[in-house]
């Protein structure tokens, strides 16, 4: 069998290459001109479609910005009605605890006047006269005009009975337990408290805060003085 040149196995894988392309190679590449024409010539015509696609992108986000910010502020607004309206039953609860302790004072006062005049003689009526008029001082040394609001500070002030002799006697004739007459006080100055706070005269309001110390950059001629000085200071003798 006679050798191969080389140049014969090359020629030979050449021809094998070509064969192998037109087993597997197509046969025509046909082109739609018009589809051809509107793919060269609608760069800017995709251009302009991408512009507009993005812009109603853009449109649709700011739509549904929108919506959010009106739904927190529908939440917010509603969080401020609930509030309004907890103050408003607080206010409320005041109203008629303060009548209630009306009413009921007024009913004990009544009961006072008649067991006086069914039970006891002793003393004269000048006497009686001056503890009912001591009996219905105020605890809150301010006149309320109305529903004016006070914005000035307000205090509550206790003042001790007179000495009597014939106290504890008369506070047994009207059935008043003294051992529980720090615990009525107590009860006393928290109303008035809750009174007071009724007309508008809490304490507890909020304070102005002081205000804040702005800061300030320093300028050029302060930074070269304030550096001066302090070389004079480290350099001085």
């Amino acid at each position: 069998m006679a050798v191969k040149s080389n140049r014969q196995l090359l020629t030979k894988g050449k021809d094998y290459a070509a064969k192998q392309q037109k087993k597997f190679g197509t046969d025509e590449v046909s082109f739609d001109k018009d589809s051809r024409l509107d793919y060269l010539t609608g760069f800017h015509k995709r251009k302009l479609q991408r512009q507009k696609k993005a812009q109603e992108s853009i449109k649709e986000q700011e739509r549904l910005l929108r919506i959010e910010e009106r739904k927190k502020v529908r939440d917010e607004r509603k969080k401020q009605m609930d509030e309004q309206m907890r103050r408003f039953k607080e206010t409320l609860d005041i109203q008629s605890e303060i009548e209630d302790l009306r009413n009921g004072k007024k009913k004990i006062d009544d009961e006072d006047n008649n067991d006086s005049d069914d039970s006891w003689n002793g003393f004269d009526d000048n006497d009686d006269a001056n503890d009912s008029e001591n009996s219905v001082k105020p605890i809150l040394k301010t006149n309320a005009l109305g529903t004016a609001i006070y914005e000035d500070d307000t205090t509550v002030e206790i003042e001790s009975l007179e000495p009597n002799e014939n106290f504890a006697f008369l506070a047994k004739t009207n059935n008043v337990e003294l051992e529980k007459s720090e615990k009525v006080l107590d009860q006393s100055i928290t109303r008035a408290k809750k009174y007071a706070k009724f007309l508008g005269m809490d304490d507890s309001k909020d304070k102005k805060k002081k205000s804040k110390k702005k800061f300030r950059y320093l300028t050029k001629n302060e930074r070269r003085n304030n550096q001066r000085k302090a070389y004079q200071n480290k350099h001085r003798r």
